[in-house]
């Protein structure tokens, strides 16, 4: 492989592994990254905000690849899941950290093999469950989430990001690439350097907001004069920003621009070109379309075997 995924991430303690949607290669990704940190001798933790790993896509009934870890790898998932992880394991700690599945429980892998994950969709939870990883000696915790999943990815995404997007998102390559642009400008949003105002002063033109923005939030501060042209918007991250691809561009026709209180590093851009549903792109057009969209590095995973 020519382009090392770690090495666009570098020294970020915590990666987030996002999917634009469900088939979109994240799980590839994920397997790459694992692998390359493995080849390099570098200590990594796995946990996840959602569930993974699976076989069959419990949602779509789909295939899909499972996640493979190595030896020497930490483990956060919840208790449950423990029935499909076919390693030698040593646990290291039951936590109070509940899921729906169970607590979660941390592990190191003492062989390689196959793991599910499940780990806490509460913010706090997931801080404190990095923490703990790092405490037991993980250089680089990778945490596998979603972009959908926003409020919780909120705990996952003040390090490097990786998004996967793909031909499941939309059987329009176009509008594939559109949507995505849109997130990878949301995930590179730049941070504020100085936060003065509230919603209080309306008659600043830099406002800082403290949860979502929404799509009905952005139609009533424009309504009742809040939001003028110009107007600087402030966030705690780009997953408060719940607004849709059109909303946003129109308030950015009218100069409206955002900040973000704490920023990410979105090392890559990883492309499926073959979707869930049957239909395709053609990956060379894909790749090089998506490329001319960003400045952020984009590969294709699914050329190489796993």
């Amino acid at each position: 492989m020519d382009i090392m995924l770690s090495e666009l991430i570098g020294d970020e303690s915590v990666v987030a592994m996002l999917g634009m949607c469900k088939n979109a290669g994240k799980t590839t990704a994920l397997n790459r990254l694992i692998r390359e940190y493995a080849d390099i001798n570098k200590n990594i933790a796995v946990t996840s905000i959602g569930r993974d790993g699976e076989s069959i896509d419990l949602v779509t009934g789909t295939s899909k690849p499972r996640i493979y870890i190595h030896e020497g790898t930490l483990v956060a998932t919840a208790a449950d899941l423990l029935r499909y992880t076919d390693v030698t394991r040593e646990i290291l700690d039951v936590t109070d950290i509940m899921t729906p599945l169970g607590k979660v429980v941390v592990f190191m892998a003492k062989s390689g093999g196959y793991v599910q994950l499940a780990g806490p969709s509460i913010v706090s939870e997931m801080n404190r469950l990095r923490n703990q990883l790092q405490n037991y000696g993980a250089e680089t915790v990778l945490i596998d989430g979603a972009i959908n999943r926003r409020t919780p990815a909120s705990g996952a995404i003040d390090g490097a990001c990786v998004l996967s997007t793909g031909a499941s998102l939309n059987p329009d390559m176009d509008t594939v690439i559109s949507e995505t642009k849109y997130i990878c400008e949301l995930l590179t949003l730049p941070q504020s350097p100085t936060i003065t105002n509230d919603l209080s002063h309306t008659e600043t033109s830099e406002i800082a907001i403290s949860g979502a923005f929404t799509d009905s939030m952005a139609k009533a501060m424009l309504q009742n004069g809040t939001l003028l042209d110009d107007s600087i918007i402030t966030l705690e991250d780009a997953t408060k920003i719940m607004l849709s691809r059109e909303t946003y561009n129109r308030l950015r026709s009218r100069h409206i621009s955002f900040h973000v209180n704490r920023n990410t590093k979105l090392a890559a851009i990883t492309i499926n070109p073959v979707s869930a549903g049957g239909w395709q792109f053609d990956a060379n057009a894909f790749l090089e379309e998506m490329q001319k969209t960003t400045p952020i590095p984009v590969i294709n995973v699914m050329n190489e075997k796993l």
